[in-house]
């Protein structure tokens, strides 16, 4: 078992390591607009584990922004269950 597997942590403080700013953003995001961001950011994680990149903090602050305007934009995904 590997050290990421046995330490979950919960995705607010994942934020803070990509960026303290954008963590408190989301952190201030309710209802509708926080499950629109919630799906993206760990869309756009799980992208990143993916492909053994940095999550990129310009793309966390536009999924916040268009959560904020009720926007759900994602990537193309081969996953079903997640198309947009």
């Amino acid at each position: 078992m590997s050290i990421g597997a046995a330490t979950a942590i919960s995705l607010e403080e994942r934020l803070k390591k990509i960026d303290h700013i954008q963590a408190r953003r989301y952190a201030k995001l309710t209802g509708v607009a926080r499950e629109i961001a919630t799906e993206g950011i760990l869309r756009h994680l799980r992208a990143c584990d993916r492909m053994d990149v940095n999550p990129d903090v310009a793309a966390v602050r536009e999924i916040i922004d268009d959560a904020l305007n009720g926007r759900r934009v994602f990537a193309e995904t081969l996953d079903d269950r997640y198309a947009a």
